[in-house]
């Protein structure tokens, strides 16, 4: 069977720069996204010039009915998914703790923790399980590791539900051959950032060891090597974040 990949959040970011490497390498992309459908048509158009396969699918996080009929359509399709990237995620609402408000935490774990588990969970039934299992590689974030990011509760205690998912995902189907690697990057250099102060951004990339932020490329770069030589079934494994070698002023990188 064909090589083909969902990207959530394949628009832009660290979506966006996991699917132009994985065309490359000769998978068929398809471009989830929520409201950024221009963005993933100019992908897969770029994708195309290159002259890789790509096709943008509406895969709104929020709405489990409609994500369940698009997992239909492409099981049915030229192009059946055989790995899922689950690169997307609301911004975060940089907020004190207890002004949080209960729309904004709802939203965080509806796309987060409700909205991958339907996708994951039609993937799996649909795709996977019939051939014998099938590979995830996630996004995690720094922000809901050991050092836990403040002003930031909706969004660090979404992501840690979404570790958990996929612990629980592994814990159930790894020994029908799901395979699962995350990675668990801090600041990268995505549109993400606008939600976050100018200064407190040019502080902390002034405080990291490069002096800058990682590019999505390179948060792009491992999980893209998992897709290639997945892990293990039965564990969850966390891959390595590549290490800045050098100083960069200029920040032009950034994915529009």
């Amino acid at each position: 069977m064909a090589k083909a990949l969902i990207v959530t959040g394949g628009g832009s970011g660290i979506g966006r720069a996991l699917a132009m490497r994985a065309a490359a390498a000769g998978w068929h992309a398809h471009l989830g996204y929520n409201t950024g459908a221009d963005r993933a048509r100019e992908v897969a158009a770029a994708i195309a010039a290159a002259g890789g396969g790509a096709s943008p699918i509406h895969l709104p996080l929020g709405d489990p009915d409609r994500l369940r009929d698009a997992v239909a359509r492409l099981a049915d399709g030229e192009h059946p998914p055989t790995a899922l990237a689950l690169c997307a995620a609301p911004a975060p609402d940089v907020l004190a703790f207890g002004k949080q408000s209960p729309d904004q935490l709802r939203a965080q774990f509806e796309a987060q923790v409700v909205g991958n588990h339907v996708l994951l969970a039609e993937i799996w039934r649909r795709c996977f399980r019939g051939r014998g299992g099938g590979t995830v590689v996630a996004v995690l974030s720094a922000a809901a590791g050991t050092r836990t990011a403040s002003h930031m509760a909706g969004y660090v205690a979404a992501k840690a539900g979404f570790e958990g998912l996929l612990r629980a995902a592994v814990a159930e189907l790894g020994r029908a051959g799901l395979r699962v690697a995350v990675i668990r990057p801090g600041h990268v250099e995505t549109p993400m950032l606008s939600a976050f102060p100018a200064l407190a951004l040019e502080q902390a990339r002034a405080a990291s060891p490069a002096g800058r932020f990682l590019t999505p490329e390179e948060v792009a770069a491992p999980l893209a090597a998992a897709l290639e030589d997945p892990p293990e079934p039965q564990m969850l494994v966390e891959l390595p974040l590549p290490v800045p070698d050098d100083r960069r002023d200029d920040h032009s990188r950034k994915t529009a």
